[in-house]
């Protein structure tokens, strides 16, 4: 099946393709790489076209108006008022914000942001990105996700969650070195170039905000105090919507940094103690030698990840159960339960 590449976006004459194009057709021939590799994989995936639009945000507000609209209303969503207590820690910043991948009738269609053929990026770091967006496609093919309920909804029991969130973070850590390894080999065997000065630093960055996030007191200090409002109050409902999204995003910077340490060694070493010194729950390093094996072997079961991630968010205060009526909803166990 043929990938569609789209340039509709006026980039600039100082972009030099592969094969020698200049604005729009260096990313043409850039993506053409992309698409290329793609192809060999349409048994597994299928990409119907791959856009750098004009106006991203207006493209996919085309493509996937209800998308659209939670994004747009996470972003215009009021901050609370003042209070006592100290404002939760922000999330990591996502690695997919430039980009985009819509299902379609014929396939999926990847959008890419004109903004990363602006002087921030070059064709290096563009092409770990492709390639990872690429891969987490592959793996939400491959990886378990549980049924859903009989009214259409995830389900929301102790197992669902935990098979769900060990099989993103999984997916995050496996997509990052795939596209690595994908970089690495078409740098030294097709383009004969060593890996630029800026791709480097970019993640070097990266690796830093990521051990940030993962390594956070204030997270800590966040995690403890609603811990004891839930010990306090049993307000489990409240307790869950406030510590559900902070502990699973320390848990995706865990597994980038994870990434970045196992393919990057020697560049990522200093990290590398930072996250020994960290006080982080034993259980981490379990879940990342796990991830390390499953990455190696080419593995998707996930089920013994299950527990491993359970005993990672109990080491955060995060202890899941399921609710004591049968119906299949999640609680929490509050310190002593």
């Amino acid at each position: 099946m043929r990938i569609s590449v789209d340039v509709e976006a006026a980039l600039p004459e100082t972009l030099r393709g592969p094969e020698g194009g200049t604005g729009p057709q260096a990313a043409r021939e850039e993506l053409g790489v992309i698409a290329g590799a793609a192809r060999g994989l349409a048994d597994v995936v299928r990409i119907e076209r791959i856009v750098v639009p004009a106006d991203f945000d207006a493209t996919l507000a085309a493509l996937a108006p209800h998308r659209h609209a939670s994004r747009h209303a996470a972003r215009s969503r009021k901050a609370p008022a003042a209070s006592t207590v100290p404002t939760a820690p922000s999330a990591p910043p996502a690695t997919s914000v430039m980009t985009a991948a819509i299902p379609s009738e014929r396939g999926w269609v990847l959008l890419f942001h004109p903004g990363i053929y602006g002087p921030e990026h070059d064709a290096h770091m563009r092409y770990a990105l492709y390639w990872r967006e690429f891969t987490r496609l592959v793996n939400r093919g491959r990886l378990p996700v549980p049924l859903r309920g009989a009214q259409g909804a995830p389900r929301q029991d102790r197992h669902a969650v935990l098979l769900t969130a060990v099989s993103r973070l999984f997916g995050e850590y496996d997509a990052a070195r795939k596209a690595w390894d994908f970089r690495d080999g078409l740098l030294r065997k097709v383009l004969r170039q060593e890996l630029s000065e800026r791709a480097r630093t970019a993640l070097l960055h990266a690796f830093a905000a990521d051990l940030g996030h993962a390594t956070s007191a204030d997270a800590r200090t966040w995690l403890r105090m609603l811990a004891d409002d839930h010990a306090r109050t049993g307000d489990t409902a409240t307790y869950l919507r406030a510590v559900r999204p902070l502990v699973m995003r320390i848990s995706l910077a865990l597994a980038h940094a994870w990434a970045t340490l196992d393919h990057f060694p020697g560049l990522a070493a200093p990290g590398a103690e930072l996250l020994h010194r960290a006080d982080l729950p034993a259980a981490a390093r379990d879940l990342h030698a796990f991830f390390r094996n499953r990455h190696v072997a080419g593995s998707p079961d996930m089920e013994p990840g299950v527990e491993l991630l359970a005993a990672l968010w109990a080491g955060f205060g995060l202890r899941l159960a399921d609710g004591p009526d049968g119906s299949g909803r999640l609680t929490a166990l509050a310190p002593g339960d």
